[in-house]
């Protein structure tokens, strides 16, 4: 990656940050991480090719592909994501609680967005006590998005299954061919003690370099 790229994108280009290796709590954090992104990316790869012929018509340059797109970028981004306990301040009511109340609608920017499964933990009693696994605290808890036909549907992804969801980057590149996914988060109505309940995820943004995006924004006016 050149000096200028990182220079013009630092938020894009700049350099991880990684625990040590023998870090206490977090041994093997690397490793685990980077193996668990390439898993969701080769995925993610083979999706793209499956889409292919969607997007194809669509870009101004038919010589780019959308599998090419994500696996030669370099500003490809996974996460980590954790949704802390609701304040124990703020107590939200049990039937007319927002549908986002732990994390508000939104769009992705990628091409596609690669999700696990989420893991629900139990805070312990104790300040150096381990947190423990738990069952999703409400049925209504969980991952929602709206379709295209704007109906609001929750999104159940199995503890041995990916998930994949459109990002903006895709939707500009096709004409709105294919439509970013609106989502959001939600704690759950009728949860008895969601202040100790935190959500986590891992979350792979496959996205076109800071080069590459430029030729398909052309199509930007076609969306309706």
């Amino acid at each position: 990656m050149s000096v200028q790229h990182r220079t013009e994108w630092p938020e894009y280009y700049a350099q991880n940050i990684w625990p040590k290796p023998d870090e206490k709590g977090v041994e093997g954090f690397e490793g685990a991480f980077k193996d668990l992104g390439r898993f969701v990316l080769d995925v993610g790869c083979a999706l793209a090719a499956a889409c292919q012929p969607f997007t194809l018509s669509r870009f101004s340059d038919t010589s780019m592909s959308l599998p090419k797109l994500i696996s030669t970028s370099q500003t490809t981004k996974a996460r980590l994501l954790h949704y802390f306990p609701p304040s124990q301040n703020i107590p939200l009511p049990a039937e007319d609680e927002p549908v986002d109340s732990w994390c508000g609608f939104h769009l992705d920017h990628s091409l596609l967005t690669g999700l696990t499964s989420a893991m629900y933990l139990s805070e312990g009693d104790g300040d150096f006590s381990e947190p423990t696994v738990v069952q999703s605290p409400s049925e209504s808890s969980g991952l929602y998005i709206r379709t295209r036909g704007g109906e609001l549907t929750k999104v159940s992804i199995p503890e041995d299954s990916l998930a994949f969801q459109t990002g903006e980057a895709l939707e500009i590149a096709t004409g709105g061919k294919l439509r970013a996914t609106p989502h959001c988060v939600r704690v759950g109505s009728g949860v008895a003690d969601s202040s100790k309940i935190s959500r986590e995820t891992f979350a792979l943004f496959m996205q076109p370099d800071t080069d590459q995006f430029a030729l398909a924004v052309s199509n930007i006016w076609s969306i309706q």
